[in-house]
């Protein structure tokens, strides 16, 4: 619900607390009508070895930890996009780790913190996707592309790993190097934390399992919104908004283009016959 979500443009010091004193008092009181509660933070500004920067202002990532962690919640979730972000998760000594097993339970409680690049990398923006390659592809990811158990959903773990392994592989490319997401998770129970459900998306874009390669796919305003390597024989589902789009199909050295329109309610079936070849030249940006 719109009244769930809070923005901060370019906020200092206080007023971030006292906005966040504002939430947990919402929290408090949504405790008697709801049996679980999650908070979703996200951060994308500037950071150093030991803080948030807002503005010419600093909150330490052990206060923030504190205060996300504290908050009246089963679950508490923060994704930092900002450069040297790792340094967060070292707090605790927080590391890569392997994948916890995925449930129908739905009893997970704890937290995870996940950050756009180590304690010593730089976080990169692309020309092309209008901003920072581990946003672009965690909200590549939370679309449906990192749902690779194929069930509609997205979990924690499936964006984390869809936007490491997308975000590593592009930066290797670039002139400051590979940058590598980390995160910190600590969960107890069964199952798995939900992201999205794609079926519940306005639109669904279907990928159907014969096409293959790389996938770009536009909007009317031609910004870039999903990004992704479509394998050979398995179907993608993707929560769009409505409206036209452009699906470029990059494959073995050659481009396809496909022009469609998407409404709500509705599902699109995109096929490899709804290709066509193009001869542009498609081309992507090395760093920023």
């Amino acid at each position: 619900m719109e009244e769930d979500n809070l923005l901060l443009l370019n906020p200092d010091v206080k007023s971030f607390y006292t906005e966040v004193e504002k939430l947990q008092a919402r929290m408090e009181k949504a405790r008697s009508e709801y049996s679980r509660i999650e908070v979703i933070f996200y951060y994308s500004g500037h950071s150093d070895e030991e803080n948030l920067l807002l503005g010419n202002e600093k909150i330490s990532y052990q206060d923030f930890r504190q205060t996300i962690s504290t908050m009246p919640a089963d679950v508490h979730i923060a994704i930092l996009d900002s450069c040297l972000s790792g340094a967060f998760t070292r707090l605790k000594g927080g590391k890569k780790k392997k994948a916890f097993l995925i449930d129908e339970a739905y009893d997970m409680k704890g937290y995870a913190f996940m950050t756009s690049s180590s304690a010593t990398e730089a976080s990169q923006e692309s020309d092309l996707i209008q901003g920072s390659f581990f946003t672009h592809y965690l909200i590549s990811g939370i679309r449906g592309a990192a749902d690779l158990t194929q069930d509609g959903r997205v979990t924690l773990n499936e964006a984390y790993q869809f936007t490491f392994n997308e975000t590593l592989a592009e930066t290797t490319k670039t002139l400051s190097g590979p940058q590598h997401p980390y995160y910190d998770i600590e969960m107890s129970g069964t199952g798995d934390v939900v992201i999205t459900d794609v079926r519940k998306g306005s639109a669904i874009l279907v990928l159907e399992p014969e096409i293959s390669g790389r996938i770009f796919i536009h909007d009317r305003k031609n910004s870039l919104v999903v990004e992704l390597t479509k394998p050979f024989g398995r179907k993608i589902e993707l929560g769009l908004e409505e409206g036209e789009y452009k699906v470029v199909n990059i494959l073995e050295g050659e481009v396809f283009e496909s022009r469609i329109k998407l409404e709500n309610g509705f599902e699109f079936l995109l096929s490899a016959e709804e290709f066509s070849k193009s001869d542009k030249e498609y081309t992507t940006p090395r760093g920023d």
